[in-house]
């Protein structure tokens, strides 16, 4: 009996997954079909479609399950403990200082297997 709750519940899904496609298709097709309107008017039916296609969707599993994943990374952003700007600015100072160490050494590599070669190829 639940593989047929399942199998409706996924029937109605992608019946779910159908009208939204078809509302934002619409929104498209009807910025196209009346360019005679104002640009803003035009905009808000694509925009329009866009929020009503993803209503539906969110009524969805997957959107459930979307709406669910939201919640939880905002939870764990919220537990995340962030740098301080000085912290911040000593990092980039760092990195900034080994880009460069790093370039001069690769510029002077390159210079000595040049000045080495070159004779030698000619």
């Amino acid at each position: 009996m639940s593989a047929q709750a399942t199998e409706e519940k996924s029937m109605l899904d992608s019946v779910k997954w159908l009208v939204a496609i078809a509302l934002l298709i619409g929104g498209i097709v009807g910025f196209n079909h009346f360019s005679e309107q104002p640009t803003y008017l035009r905009t808000l039916m694509v925009l329009g479609g866009l929020v009503l296609a993803i209503a539906v969707v969110m009524t969805t599993a997957k959107g459930k399950s979307l709406w669910q994943f939201i919640k939880e990374s905002r939870t764990e952003l919220r537990k995340v403990i962030w740098p301080t700007s000085n912290e911040t600015v000593r990092t980039t100072i760092a990195v900034l200082f080994m880009v460069i160490l790093l370039g001069l050494f690769l510029w002077g590599f390159d210079s000595l297997v040049v000045w080495v070669v070159d004779p030698i190829i000619g």
